[in-house]
């Protein structure tokens, strides 16, 4: 077809379908990075019981070796009683293979938590597979794998600022 000739109403039809096909899989990836983001946010802003809400209804959690957690209530459960008091999470070099309607990621972390009163460096990786129900994009699968944690020389949580809740009384 030379330049200045109209494209047919199936060349029309196939470029349409290619370029809603394109747009559905750039607005996927960028759901599952905001998922991603929206996890850390809620640990960095001492929301971490709330993680569960980005959970499909029979997904599973594996902590560094800690035995599997299956399904969004025992989710919940699990980070109602991690034994963090506090923690800055930092994720890095997020990378997704989508699938169709599944995704598989993996990120970095660069975490700084407060647990049994000492304040730790963590450095590991997240391995994540997505789900994507009635338009939403969600966790099927959350691993995370330590690859070292080392005590800090000194506590921070004493320098986080006020909470908001406690800023509005």
């Amino acid at each position: 077809m030379a330049a200045s000739e109209p494209a047919s109403s199936a060349e029309l039809a196939a470029r349409m379908k290619s370029l809603l096909e394109r747009v559905d899989r750039l607005e996927s990836m960028e759901a599952i990075r905001t998922l991603r983001a929206r996890y850390h946010e809620l640990v960095n802003e001492d929301e971490g019981t709330r993680l569960y809400e980005l959970f499909a209804p029979d997904a599973s959690v594996v902590y560094n070796g800690r035995p599997e957690v299956r399904g969004r209530e025992a989710i919940r459960r699990f980070f109602e009683t991690f034994p963090v008091q506090h923690a800055r999470q930092f994720m890095h070099q997020h990378e997704i293979q989508l699938e169709g309607e599944r995704a598989t990621g993996h990120c970095y972390l660069d975490g700084r938590p407060v647990s049994q009163g000492k304040s730790l460096y963590v450095v590991g990786r997240f391995d994540d597979e997505y789900v994507r129900l009635e338009g939403r994009w969600l966790f099927q699968r959350v691993v995370l794998t330590v690859h070292y944690m080392i005590e800090a020389a000194e506590r921070w949580d004493h320098l986080l600022p006020m909470r908001k809740a406690e800023a509005t009384r």
